[in-house]
This record gives C-alpha cells, structure tokens and sequence, in this order.
C-alpha cells in the first residue's frame, strides 16, 4: 500500500495544483453583442472566491460601458468551500498513508461545490443584470455563460476522483487474484553425485 501512494502521489498532487491555477482563468462571463460591437465582462474563480470586479473586454467601435463601475461582486462562499477543499486535499493526500477513499472524496467534494456555485453565480449574475437593464429575466440569463475556467476546474476535479476510482478498483482485482492463486510448492529433490564423484 505505501509503494501504491508514493506512486499515486505526485499524479494526485499535480492534478489539484493545476486546479487551483485554473482559478485564474474566467469562470463566468456577461456577454452583449450588438452590430457595432461586442461586450464582455468576465470574473475568473478567484474574483468568485474573494469577491471583485469584472475584467471587460470590448471589440470593436463602442466606448466601455457605464456599468462597468458596477461589476464588482461579492465573495461567493460556496466558492470558498471549493478551494478550501481543493487546499485540504493538497495537504491530505500529500501523506503517504492517504488512501483511495479519499482522494475519490476530493475529487467529488470539489467537482460538487464547484457545480453548485456556478450555478449560483449565474443566477446572481442574470438577477443582477435584469435589475440594472430593466431586462426580462431570460433575456439577461442568455447573456450569462460559463466559460474555460469552469470547466477545466471541473474536468481536473473529476479526473483526481476518476484516477483513485480506477486505482481502487485495480488494486482490489489484484489483491483477489493474489488471494485465488495457489500456493507455490516446493519441488522434489533430486539427489546427485556425491562431491567426490564415486559411491562409497
């Protein structure tokens, strides 16, 4: 068991720092495109986290919007609850003697409040943006949407859960077939000459 968590180690451990540098990408975003031009206003997981304005990105010929002073959000704590549990299992599964389990319990854990949050986070976006905009509340939904971070964050956190599922279930099938084996027996001797090479 301690060989098979030295091995699965540096793979767990890998897979949740590149989750928490996806939190530097944008999570979620506020789009309007219009003929002259398209604008969007995107938050990556750590503006989630710890609250914070939008980064807005306009293309083409149209000024920043007024509301932009207004973009800044507060922090999401079911967001929070992710990266604390993203934390944790950095420090958890860093120990030799983390088992399968846990590592399945991570992965879970952070896909779960990572979901949960964002859609949380949509609806306080299209809320928002309705009020603001005197829009109709599915107008302003279809301007909400997930983007790269998201799902990257998700994908790795499913993966940490998938990794230790499939290693758990391999390393159970090993320790049946190692059950179900025979034991080995020694075989018949077979008396040679003796060191001198002549009988007695």
């Amino acid at each position: 068991m301690s060989n098979n968590s030295s091995k699965r180690r540096p793979i767990n451990l890998s897979l949740l720092a590149l989750t928490l540098l996806c939190l530097a990408f944008p999570f979620a975003a506020v789009s309007c495109e219009s003929p002259m031009a398209t604008i969007s206003a995107e938050y990556t997981g750590w503006d989630l986290a710890f609250g914070g304005e939008a980064t807005i990105e306009v293309s083409g010929k149209a000024d920043k919007p007024a509301s932009a002073s207004k973009s800044e959000i507060p922090a999401q704590p079911l967001m929070i609850v992710a990266v604390l549990v993203l934390l944790a299992g950095l420090v958890v599964l860093a120990r030799s003697k983390a088992g399968y389990l846990l590592g399945i319990g991570v992965g879970v854990l952070g896909a779960l409040f990572l979901v949960v949050n964002q859609v949380a986070i949509q609806d306080f976006l299209a809320s928002k943006l309705s009020e603001t905009e005197n829009l109709k509340p599915a107008a302003a939904s279809d301007m909400v949407e997930s983007r790269v971070g998201f799902w990257l964050t998700l994908l790795l956190t499913l993966g940490v859960a998938a990794y230790n599922a499939t290693a758990l279930v391999l390393g159970a099938r090993a320790a049946r077939a190692a059950q179900s084996a025979p034991p080995s027996t020694p075989g018949p001797t077979q008396s040679g000459p003796s060191p001198t090479g002549q009988a007695e």
